[in-house]
């Protein structure tokens, strides 16, 4: 059976978030979270390869409470265990602590073959975590996946790099990397998204994972916020007026103008 990790993240609409101006920090209680985007196709691959590989998908995300909203909306999509990893000592991690929370987590799991995470999170942007994690590990990543299969103890994986296309053989256990060019995210079925709410979310603490509070959130990140501002995107627009005809002779100049339409 292929064991698979998937790494999510509970992560706020950019649209409306706040930050506190004192420590840098997200104020993730007053914004509307969801699945991390690239996560969710992360998840997709799992449970693609789950259907043809008869695999085993565990879900994994750090958070407090709340987070385990997502980790029921990863049951209704077909996970067979999800963890959260939920500690006051936890908050205010950087990539480098929170992969190292999460790389602990996966080894007190157990063996894996394969462990799935997005390429960046909306609410950093960062594509850290996947990386750090695969070096925590000691394991390989790989990352623009197009097509991949699963023979013994390694994958022979199509990955389009650039304008290429590149064929790889890589040992088992390996890190995989995805994004919205991966795969398309399916719907969780209406009667699993009741039944989710049945199934068990274990927890892990600190304890569990095992070290000293002094590697771990705030304590444990070396990244240092010196400042944090918001900003706004303002977008200029210009109105044509005229006949049809007129307007889309003025629209064709305009792109002329730009360099967007070369004749």
């Amino acid at each position: 059976m292929l064991n698979m990790i998937v790494c999510i993240k509970q992560v706020p609409e950019t649209s409306n978030v706040k930050i506190d101006k004192h420590t840098g920090l997200l104020q993730r209680k007053e914004a509307v979270n969801i699945i991390n985007p690239d996560d969710l196709h992360a998840l997709e691959f799992a449970l693609d390869l789950k259907d043809r590989y008869q695999g085993f998908v565990i879900v994994l995300t750090m958070g407090p409470d709340s987070a385990e909203d997502v980790l029921y909306e990863a049951y209704a999509m077909g996970a067979d265990k999800c963890v959260l990893l939920s500690d006051e000592r936890f908050k205010g991690a950087d990539t480098y602590a929170t992969s190292f929370t999460l790389s602990k987590a996966i080894k007190k799991l157990g063996r894996f073959d394969l462990i799935l995470t997005g390429v960046t999170a909306i609410d950093g942007n960062t594509s850290h975590v996947g990386y750090q994690i695969a070096e925590f590990l000691n394991i390989p990543l790989i990352t623009q996946i197009n097509a991949m299969k699963i023979l013994d103890n390694h994958a022979i994986i199509k990955r389009l790099y650039g304008h290429e296309y590149q064929k790889i053989k890589v040992d088992l256990p390996v890190l995989l990397a995805s994004d919205k060019e991966t795969n398309k995210v399916r719907f969780p079925k209406f009667a699993d998204i009741n039944f989710c709410f049945d199934k068990e979310i274990v927890v892990f603490n600190l304890e569990d994972l095992g070290g000293s509070e002094k590697e771990y959130g705030l304590r444990g990140s070396p990244s240092i916020v010196i400042k944090t501002e918001s900003f706004t995107h303002k977008r200029k627009y210009e109105k044509i007026k005229g006949s049809l005809d007129e307007k889309v002779d003025k629209f064709i100049g305009i792109l002329k103008k730009q360099n967007i339409l070369k004749y």
